[in-house]
């Protein structure tokens, strides 16, 4: 390992390739960085239009913000939670309409 360190080092060639790597990783690191930046502005400002657009009132502060984003987690956790629950009970009539059906049939013959 250090015979390969001594040798990117000590040959100039190596040693630009080197830098050449290393700034194309910083690179990329900055641009990730500003697309999640971009993409973060993005959803913040679409949720503020969105919070316009229903008449509620829009946070001032970060704390606000986080205050909202939860409750409105809360609001969406708790419909999902009954919708999947009215998919279960009309599922669980549905088969058992289907099975009632079969045993019918079944007991018919």
């Amino acid at each position: 390992m250090e015979n390969l360190f001594e040798t990117a080092v000590s040959n100039p060639i190596y040693l630009a390739i080197l830098a050449i790597i290393f700034i194309l990783l910083v690179y990329a690191i900055i641009k990730k960085i500003i697309k999640l930046v971009i993409s973060l502005g993005i959803i913040l400002i679409a949720y503020v239009l969105y919070l316009n657009y229903t008449g509620q009132e829009v946070p001032k502060t970060v704390e606000d913000l986080k205050k909202s984003v939860s409750g409105n987690v809360d609001k969406a956790k708790e419909v999902a939670s009954k919708s999947i629950e009215n998919a279960k009970e009309s599922t669980r009539k549905v088969v058992e309409e289907k099975a009632k059906e079969k045993i019918d049939e079944i007991l018919s013959n």
